[in-house]
């Protein structure tokens, strides 16, 4: 292995979007004495230099090296990539290579760096995957469990972006999952026992820093906020910390076991009980939009809109504003019933809804047209008139724990999925889309979306976040049976509904004339579906495992089924009343049984065509006597005919049936043709989109990665301008910064009032604007060009006073070589 005795163990990690963060927190706490060298694999833009070097070499006191060619390996040493390329670990070196993957792939490959890790270090190979997007890395760690390594994904409520270490987790080849802090705070412990990570996993499941006080509040006030971002909730906690006096966390959460009160301040606080009337006016124009067509669709059914998180209730009012308005009300109240639940947790700011009183101010987010008509404004306070306050029921109800509503038309939950985790929203999402009816809607924050439930939503605009329910998509609702909630029947489609209901036909006029042709019957449509039932045909039907949803001809017992199957079509391309054969069939009152149909056609726009089909029942007599004895009557004849003429029909039906079932089969063959055809070209655009979304995710992460980089740059940047302007504060003598122009970037603040400087824009003007303090004062520009010119430094003794001063110019440069400016000092002056 070359070198490889004085490296024992070599970490490589994947990183990607995210990754840089997770990267300097791990680096920032990694052991400096470890006989281990680490091989980061940090996906990059090719088309940007990286600043990874030098923002990891802030982070630790462990080299940082960027390998632009083959680099030894040594101990306690952080090797970085150049952008688009890869790296390997072999034969005691890391080598960069050339990118082995397509173009799409994210670069550099950390499968490739694992598998040459794995291959070259075996047991004493570590492979570690942090935040990022795609799966890069999970088939590097099966490499590195093969050979006896050990392989770690950073927690996913670590990570910016957890899909990386997810998919890694999800493979079923990962050791631990720690946080990065974690990672390098125990990587001693990791090495020492690499086949007992028993003490690690103890570790791992101890108790977060907050959860005795999740604990606590549980208790009190019964809401779990174990599944809110952290972030959120360290923030809330920190900010009562500071309201309350204590530095310490421990002090902090004693003091809460002795003062319910703090316990309840807390859990205000952590609810963000904050609104204000018509949020975001843009996103309101678009729902009051949206609603004007909804409501117009809806006949006159009452308007029920649920607010979960609703505060002190400016949204469910806002809301009830846009709907008073477009229905009229209060002038017609009794027109339509309009029902808004507003939710929420906290029982103060519920209250504070329920009286309808608020801040004067609050009154100017509100349209003008609806202030005037629906609020009243007096000593300072501004009132909701009672027409609207009684249309607002306020309840608490926990969305995440309690069930939800039901029949909901609009669903209003805004601003608060973004202090949920992932799981949770799709916890809470799930209620939400089993309380909105079929085409109801759902408005969210700007900044909020449907996420994992994007496949039940349609986004009703590009411009706001309201979404419709896909009425047409049936809902797994298995994430909401711990709660016993059951599944609804889904409501008959408009294609159900028979002709006594049709705008063409008079219902009674309709009903009566079919009991009298039907009294025991049924209306059927062209698809075999039972419209209509008249009379008691329970005799005639059977209800088994296979009747489900609609009820359809197959109900009917088996005889009359097969005879229905033939009897309608055959009516309908007919246009003629036909009837069947007679089924022997024991009943009360009847042995025989027999189907008689009756064409209906609708005079309507969908042409909708129906049957009647009346059951017809006998009681025939069974005769004793023999076959010949019926013949000398002439009985045989006519049962003959009769049977001539049922074998008829039979054929006539057997006929139509084929001559259908060789259109279908021609419509099939077509169809299969075209699907065929389609599923290939969509198969082609498939791979196309496959390769486009992989461009795009890679390019998504290497953006993220220069931004991050951006970022952590323009903060040392901002340090670094506090730096300075602390230094020309400070300054005794007079200093004068100057572009190569020659205009005065910066000056001391004995260097401005020497020369009466004043800023003029992005300077101080140019240096032969400066007023020069005396007669006698060197010729400050021409020192200045001179500086230009030789790119040395130039100086000039000059007397004042009888006291010698010193002006001094010297250039400095970028990259040693570029002349960026220069800095004029005088010496000797106090």
């Amino acid at each position: 292995m070359g070198e490889t005795n004085t490296v024992q163990t070599v970490v490589g990690i994947a990183a990607s979007a995210g990754g840089l963060e997770a990267m300097s927190l791990m680096a920032h706490h990694l052991p400096t004495d470890l006989n281990c060298a680490y091989v980061l694999a940090q996906h990059m833009s090719s088309h940007h230099a990286s600043m990874l070097q030098t923002l990891l070499s802030r982070e630790t006191r462990l080299k940082v090296l960027t390998v632009e060619d083959k680099t030894p390996l040594e101990a306690n040493a952080i090797y970085v990539p150049v952008p688009g390329s890869d790296l390997e670990v072999r034969d005691g070196m890391v080598h960069r290579c050339e990118p082995a993957g397509r173009p799409a792939e994210p670069k550099p490959s950390a499968d490739r760096l694992f598998r040459s890790v794995a291959e070259s270090f075996g047991e004493h190979s570590v492979g570690v995957v942090l935040s990022g997007t795609g799966s890069d890395g999970t088939y590097g760690v099966q490499a590195i469990q093969e050979v006896g390594g050990i392989t770690i994904a950073q927690d996913a409520s670590s990570a910016k972006y957890d899909t990386m270490p997810s998919s890694a987790v999800q493979s079923g080849f990962i050791d631990l999952v720690l946080s990065p802090r974690q990672i390098g705070e125990h990587l001693r412990q990791i090495l020492a026992r690499p086949r007992d990570f028993a003490d690690l996993q103890v570790m791992i499941e101890q108790p977060t820093e907050y959860d005795d006080l999740f604990q606590m509040l549980q208790s009190h006030t019964k809401v779990d906020f174990r599944q809110y971002k952290e972030t959120t909730v360290s923030r809330r906690i920190k900010r009562r910390m500071f309201v309350k006096g204590f530095d310490g966390y421990g002090d902090y959460v004693a003091f809460c076991k002795e003062n319910t009160g703090e316990l309840d301040a807390l859990y205000r606080d952590l609810l963000i009980s904050v609104t204000r009337f018509f949020r975001d006016p843009d996103q309101y124009e678009v729902l009051r939009e949206e609603l004007a067509r909804y409501v117009a669709a809806t006949d006159h059914r009452p308007i029920r809109v649920w607010v979960p998180g609703c505060a002190s209730g400016e949204e469910p009012y806002s809301i009830a504003f846009i709907l008073c308005d477009l229905l009229g009300i209060p002038a017609s109240e009794a027109g339509r019933a309009i029902q808004i639940f507003a939710t929420d947790l906290d029982t103060a700011a519920l209250a504070r809804g329920r009286a309808g009183l608020y801040p004067a101010a609050a009154s100017t987010s509100i349209p003008e047209h609806l202030r005037e008509k629906f609020t009243t404004q007096r000593d300072s306070q501004l009132r909701i008139n009672p027409e609207v306050r009684k249309l607002v029921l306020f309840s608490q109800h926990d969305v995440i724990q309690d069930p939800p509503f039901s029949d909901i038309d609009l669903v209003s939950f805004r601003n608060a999925l973004i202090y949920f985790e992932s799981a949770l929203q799709v916890k809470v999402m799930s209620r939400i889309l089993y309380a909105l009816r079929p085409d109801g809607l759902l408005f969210l924050g700007t900044s909020e979306n449907v996420g994992k439930l994007d496949a039940y939503f349609t986004a009703v605009t590009d411009q706001a976040k309201l979404f419709r329910k896909t009425a047409s998509k049936s809902f797994d609702r298995t994430s909401l049976v711990r709660f016993g909630i059951p599944q609804r029947r889904q409501r008959e489609s408009s294609e159900a509904r028979g002709p006594e209901n049709e705008s063409g036909v008079n219902g009674a006029m309709f009903e009566t004339l079919a009991m009298s042709v039907a009294p025991t019957g049924f209306l059927v449509c062209e698809q075999k579906d039972l419209v209509r039932i008249f009379g008691d045909i329970s005799a005639f039907t059977r209800v088994t495992d296979a009747v489900r949803g609609r009820l359809t001809t197959n109900t009917l017992k088996a005889e009359l089924a097969q005879d229905a199957a033939s009897l309608i079509p055959l009516c309908l391309k007919q246009k003629s009343a036909r009837k069947g054969l007679w089924r022997v069939m024991e009943g009360a009152g009847f042995n025989r049984v027999r189907l008689r149909g009756y064409p209906i056609q609708t005079p309507t726009e969908n042409d909708m065509r129906y049957v009647l089909v009346s059951i017809e029942t006998q009681l025939v007599q069974h005769d004793a006597r023999s076959p010949s004895e019926k013949d000398s009557n002439g009985q045989g004849a006519v049962y003959l005919a009769h049977v001539e003429n049922e074998l008829a029909d039979a054929r006539e039906a057997l006929q139509i049936t084929m001559e259908e079932l060789q259109a279908s089969n021609v419509e099939l063959q077509s169809t299969n043709e075209e699907v065929q055809s389609a599923n290939e070209e969509l198969q082609s655009t498939n791979e196309e989109l496959e390769t486009t979304n992989e461009e795009l995710q890679s390019t998504n992460e290497e953006l993220i990665t220069v931004n991050e980089e951006l970022l952590i740059n323009t903060d040392e940047l901002n340090r670094l301008v506090v730096v300075q302007t602390a230094i020309l504060e400070s300054m005794l003598v007079p200093l004068l910064a100057l572009d190569s122009r020659l205009n005065i970037k910066h000056a001391s603040q004995p260097a401005i009032a020497l020369f009466e400087l004043t800023a003029h824009g992005a300077d101080m003007g140019h240096i032969s604007q400066a007023s020069l303090p005396s007669p006698g004062f060197p010729n400050i520009v021409k020192l200045c060009s001179e500086v230009l010119a030789k790119r040395t430094i130039q100086t000039v003794d000059y007397e004042v006073d009888g006291a010698v001063h010193t002006l001094s110019a010297a250039p400095y440069f970028i990259r040693d070589t570029e002349l960026t400016g220069l800095v004029v000092t005088i010496e000797g002056m106090n």
